[in-house]
């Protein structure tokens, strides 16, 4: 896909009150702009909200099927067609992020159960930039360490719901925040806290027992 349009183009003036409300639930102005004339049939829109959102998208969709690669690349792909179809849908008072994780989100269960697995083998690593490990046995190895330890970080994610994994790969990769998550999950802000408590305190609980911590 190739754009060669600015970011700051202006916002038609149709949907900017849309836009400012959106705005405020997190949504990018531009990504609202741009999936509102997606909605109605701009194929050049739809490629750079695409654009915009193919790392988030790839991301969510990985950590949702346990990082399988080839799962996680199906999901994708298919996320992008249902996604597609889905905008002309997508009521506009709701959130624009919201919306688009999930239709990921039912994507990806859709692939793992066409494929009939939930746990992956073959495990591509995934960089994770706000979970983190610290070995104790650190011997100055840095990267060989940083791999082995990221490895235990995706084996220690495997064992969580697909659910659990997503929600918690947004929080601290992503960066959501619990009230977001709510509308997302469409969960109260009480359960989202608890069960991301929990899954953090078994990824922990897991990686103690392989020698590892969370910092």
């Amino acid at each position: 896909m190739s754009t060669g349009k600015k970011e700051s183009d202006r916002l038609p003036s149709a949907v900017s009150q849309e836009a400012a409300q959106s705005s405020a639930m997190g949504d990018d102005p531009l990504d609202l702009a741009l999936a509102a004339n997606a909605a109605r049939g701009d194929k050049g829109a739809f490629e750079r909200l695409m654009w915009r959102w193919w790392d988030r998208i790839r991301g969510y969709c990985a950590a949702f099927v346990a990082f399988d690669p080839e799962l996680a690349e199906e999901a994708a792909q298919e996320s992008l067609i249902r996604i597609y179809k889905a905008l002309p849908r997508w009521r506009k008072e709701g959130p624009l992020g919201a919306y688009l994780y999930g239709i990921c989100r039912t994507t990806s269960a859709d692939v793992m159960r066409t494929h009939a697995r939930h746990h992956a083998r073959n495990v591509q690593v995934e960089e994770f930039e706000s979970l983190s490990l610290e070995s104790p046995h650190a011997t100055g190895e840095t990267n060989v360490l940083r791999e082995e330890a990221n490895k235990m970080l995706t084996a220690a994610m495997q064992q969580l719901e697909p659910v659990d994994r997503s929600m918690l790969y947004l929080h601290e990769v992503e960066g959501k925040g619990l009230s977001e998550l709510g509308v997302m999950y469409d969960l109260p802000l009480g359960t989202v806290k608890s069960r991301l408590f929990r899954a953090r305190d078994k990824v922990g609980m897991l990686l103690r027992e392989m020698g590892y911590e969370l910092s």
